[in-house]
């Protein structure tokens, strides 16, 4: 059998790759390679020397927002421009995250000449985010991951069955969206499958205590699309939550385009396979963005200590002044108002186990 030539290999592939206008051909065409969401860190690539604060003013960088990320290459639109992009040998970074850029950044870039007529460049610098999404990375010694950046809200996405939807998980979002500086909502999808009435039960605390706008949808039948589009029209929104759930599935409902692959529930584990493999970004009918987000079965949070932790469960704001001990964690202590109210049932009692284990969880 005659050898393949390597070298024609790489020429036949040269061939193949175009220039990129269309924000559903670049997509559909990109080998998206992280199963986590992609983000380029400031301790992976030792190629890369990290300078703070802005590049000098003589050089001559255009600018754009990174739109999506696959493998090493960075999707940045300039315009109506899709250029791909690596990272410098040089970024100058305008934040201090540990990760230097994600899905959402706003970079300055140098364009390539590329004798392919390819819209080709280099980012070397990354702006400070107004916000961003994050959680701790894998590993014992892991820093933040930032999922992404520079949205105005979150749209936290679960089911109302297969799977069914995981408050434990919903309470980890909400402290995370707060941290980020994000404006939280909740969408509960597939309601085809359970009683809306006893969701919305459920969930009282969320929308009452707590006054999260909460919605409720079915992309497969094209329940509450409408209502929920108008809410999101005019913003960019980050839509994440576990996969399965019907992201991907919502995002085309709303676009009213193909724009993202879908997938079922695996049944021998009931819980989603990951179709979304990295954060991108989709432009909706009549404004705004988009971004859908790898699903996260968990979401360590970062950047909060335990004995913070209570701040963030607002519907306990009320009651922790009036506890004994002004150090008080609410776990052991004696004349605690928190724990009483618990008892009292004027906090949710699944709230309060949510609390405990969060603590626990920041605590190993």
């Amino acid at each position: 059998m005659k050898k393949k030539s390597v070298e024609s290999g790489k020429k036949a592939k040269i061939k193949q790759r175009k220039s990129y206008s269309q924000e559903d051909t670049w997509l559909e065409d990109m080998d998206v390679q992280s199963s986590t969401g992609r983000v380029q860190s400031k301790k992976d690539e030792t190629r890369t020397l990290i300078k703070k604060g802005t590049a000098p003013k003589d050089m001559k960088l255009d600018y754009g927002t990174v739109m999506a990320v696959g493998g090493r290459t960075w999707y940045v639109q300039s315009g109506t421009e899709i250029i791909e992009c690596l990272p410098a040998g040089t970024v100058f970074a305008m934040h201090e995250d540990t990760s230097l850029l994600a899905v959402g950044d706003n970079v300055g870039f140098e364009r390539l000449n590329d004798e392919g007529g390819l819209n080709k460049g280099m980012i070397v610098e990354v702006d400070k985010r107004s916000s961003q999404l994050s959680r701790k990375g894998i590993g014992k010694h892991a820093g933040e991951q930032v999922i992404i950046s520079n949205v105005d809200s979150i749209l936290i996405v679960m089911a109302a069955a297969d799977p069914f939807y995981n408050k434990r998980l919903l309470d980890r979002y909400l402290i995370a969206a707060e941290l980020g500086g994000l404006r939280p909502m909740i969408c509960i999808n597939k309601i085809e499958l359970m009683d809306t009435e006893l969701i919305v039960e459920d969930l009282s605390v969320y929308a009452e205590a707590l006054t999260i706008p909460i919605y409720f949808t079915s992309a497969k039948e094209h329940k509450g699309i409408e209502e929920l589009a108008q809410e999101l029209r005019e913003h960019s929104t980050v839509l994440s939550g576990p996969s399965g759930v019907g992201k991907s599935s919502l995002i085309n409902a709303i676009t009213g385009e193909d724009v993202q692959r879908t997938g079922e529930v695996s049944e021998r584990t009931w819980k989603g396979k990951h179709i979304t493999s990295s954060a991108r970004m989709f432009a909706m009918p009549g404004g705004g963005f988009l971004a859908d987000t790898p699903g996260l079965r968990e979401l360590g949070l970062w950047d909060i200590h335990p004995d913070d932790t209570a701040f963030y469960f607002h519907d306990f704001d009320s009651f922790y002044p009036k506890c004994k001990f002004t150090s008080c964690t609410h776990r052991h202590e004696p004349d605690c108002a928190v724990k009483q109210a618990v008892e009292e049932e004027l906090i949710d009692p699944e709230r309060y186990i949510s609390y405990l284990q969060i603590v626990e969880s920041l605590e190993e």
